[in-house]
């Protein structure tokens, strides 16, 4: 099971047990140290993380190693996050609260696609427990 830590810049892996639900053997996957942060994600069919960096104008492809073995590059900041639909990555952005660099903040809000040849991983479907 993975969770993205944005302010601490990485993203953390656990164990899980399907049959109890209980995570265990938390660590550290992947770090990021660019200047923006890790944001939303999604896993392809070969166990590759899609993650969006926020503030930094892309989604980096991580293997299940926990390295970068890809990148997309978009023309606005704020990329928030990815979803498999077919074979294309679809990513959310969010509007920029400056105009400092005026092209990117003129995309900001918009959603973007781009073929990656690779379709997502089934979601995992779950019931949350309301006495736990």
């Amino acid at each position: 099971m993975y969770f993205t830590h944005s302010t601490k810049k990485c993203i953390l892996a656990f164990d899980y047990a399907p049959a109890s639900g209980s995570i265990s053997n938390e660590r550290v996957f992947w770090e990021y140290d660019g200047a923006g942060d890790p944001d939303g994600f999604k896993i392809d069919t070969e166990g590759n993380l899609w993650q969006a960096i926020y503030g930094d104008s892309k989604v980096v492809k991580i293997s299940p190693e926990g390295k970068v073995i890809g990148e997309v590059l978009y023309p606005t900041r704020c990329i928030t996050c990815p979803v498999f639909i077919g074979t294309e990555l679809w990513v959310t952005t969010a509007a920029e609260g400056d105009a400092k660099e005026v092209e990117s903040a003129k995309l900001g809000g918009a959603v973007f696609k781009v073929d990656v040849g690779i379709g997502g991983a089934k979601e995992f479907k779950f019931k949350l427990d309301e006495d736990a």
